[in-house]
């Protein structure tokens, strides 16, 4: 039998993070697990020249949005253990759910495709291949109806 005493989500202040939650709000209650919500602010060796004006730049700031992002987002966020890291995420996440003895983690994936995927990667992906913790990805509903089409890798190759 599988007991999941602990459920990492990990979320990057975006709403497509948010359908990780549903995963794990559902079985956490199944469960009776203590859910773990990370964010990781990436640092100057994680971020690969994506800075962006609406991250936070600091571990203080960071937190404030993560504390707003529970409060305008999740219904009884205040049961959560808010946990914020600096870092590369997918190496950050991984060492943070073997430190704290993690059951299961649920990541949301953006559902990139073609040259984007293999240009930017995927933390979730890089997750899978570093973590000896089980792994759920959750497609966002947004993104559950969209399939790759030819015309996708056509545009992303830049060949129309």
């Amino acid at each position: 039998m599988i007991f999941l005493k602990k459920i990492l989500v990990t979320t990057d202040l975006s709403p497509f993070s948010l359908a990780a939650m549903e995963y794990a709000t559902s079985l956490a209650t199944l469960y009776t697990s203590k859910i773990y919500l990370l964010f990781v602010l990436e640092g100057k060796e994680g971020s690969h020249g994506k800075e962006s004006s609406s991250q936070p730049k600091t571990e203080e700031e960071a937190r404030e949005s993560l504390e707003e992002f529970v409060r305008a987002n999740i219904p009884g966020g205040d049961r959560l253990t808010l946990q914020v890291r600096k870092g590369i995420p997918a190496d950050e996440i991984t060492s943070f759910a073997q430190a704290e003895g993690i059951d299961l983690i649920v990541m949301a994936t953006h559902g990139r495709t073609g040259v984007r995927h293999m240009m930017m990667g995927s933390v979730a992906e890089r997750v899978l291949r570093l973590c000896n913790v089980p792994v759920l990805t959750v497609k966002p509903h947004p993104l559950r109806e969209t399939y790759i089409q030819r015309e996708d890798v056509e545009t992303d190759l830049h060949l129309r």
